[in-house]
């Protein structure tokens, strides 16, 4: 909001002293609402307090603050609470569709805008319990805090996505992509969508890595986050087993191939084991009778 009117005036309830006396604790505000006849939805007699929107929803503090409470007190808003017995969940097989690495169908069904494939996306992911976990996280404030999640659709969504990620981009692509995506989702819980490091991060992954994302990927969900990769399809799958055939096939990968990728191997096994030995031998590594790292011995005479 400063971004666009540096006018704006923030108020922080918790900075103001009289608001701290009045209302102090989220039993006092509950209270308060209660009393003043608002229909409030985390009344004093609830266990935890919960936030919620389009992608997902958060309980957490009162009982959830103690951790031999678990997730079996809570009431889900957005899915099944499928640790129950009575709780009936049946197998589904779901199909998701991503063109450049926009979600764009569910179950061969596309939809007018994102927010009616978000609503779908946490319906099926819902009748399962899909995408629910219990968190302890680290605040900004270097503080830590326990919370019960939910996001369906993004549970949904993100199995799909990753799995065409796998099958597309090749190892050391998809590495950096998993470090910015780390660095990337520390800037997002600080709130810093606009920095200028969270701008080229985003940009990163939007132009060099999700644009190749385009493909279907066929799931069976069950109970929970309990589900199965059924198929995946995609123009750009760099994954080809006929490349790795055990077969005599005319450009496949050969066992002399293979004979010399392990000689270039071990050429750098030997390095390393140098490395080993020189920081054996200046105390970095566990002590050894000779201050070095321990060989096995080799036949007679070498």
């Amino acid at each position: 909001g400063l971004m666009t009117n540096p006018a704006l005036r923030i108020y922080k309830p918790w900075l103001d002293q009289q608001f701290i006396d009045e209302l102090g604790g989220r039993a006092e505000m509950s209270a308060f609402m209660t009393a003043n006849g608002f229909a409030y939805k985390m009344s004093a007699e609830k266990a935890y307090s919960t936030d919620s929107n389009l992608l997902g929803a958060t309980h957490e503090a009162k009982d959830l603050e103690h951790l031999n409470s678990g997730i079996k007190i809570v009431n889900p808003i957005m899915g099944v609470p499928f640790w129950r017995d009575d709780c009936s969940v049946k197998a589904e097989k779901v199909v998701v569709r991503f063109e450049e690495g926009q979600p764009v169908a569910l179950n061969g069904q596309t939809f007018a805008d994102p927010v009616a494939l978000f609503l779908e996306a946490n319906a099926i992911g819902g009748r399962h319990g899909l995408g629910m976990s219990d968190q302890i996280e680290n605040r900004i404030i270097e503080a830590k805090s326990r919370g019960i999640y939910e996001a369906p659709g993004m549970a949904l969504l993100h199995i799909a996505y990753e799995r065409l990620v796998t099958g597309i981009h090749n190892e050391d692509t998809i590495e950096q992509y998993r470090n910015n995506g780390r660095r990337l989702g520390r800037l997002l819980y600080q709130g810093r969508w606009f920095d200028p490091q969270c701008l080229m991060l985003r940009e990163t992954a939007q132009r060099w890595v999700a644009r190749a994302i385009t493909g279907e990927v066929t799931l069976q969900l069950r109970r929970g986050n309990d589900y199965s990769i059924l198929d995946t399809t995609s123009p750009n799958l760099t994954y080809q087993p006929e490349r790795l055939s055990m077969e005599k096939v005319e450009g496949a990968f050969t066992p002399a191939d293979r004979i010399g990728q392990l000689t270039m191997r071990n050429l750098d096994i030997q390095d390393t084991r140098q490395k080993l030995g020189i920081y054996s031998s200046v105390g970095l590594l566990g002590a050894s009778s000779d201050g070095a790292i321990p060989l096995l011995a080799g036949p007679a005479g070498e």
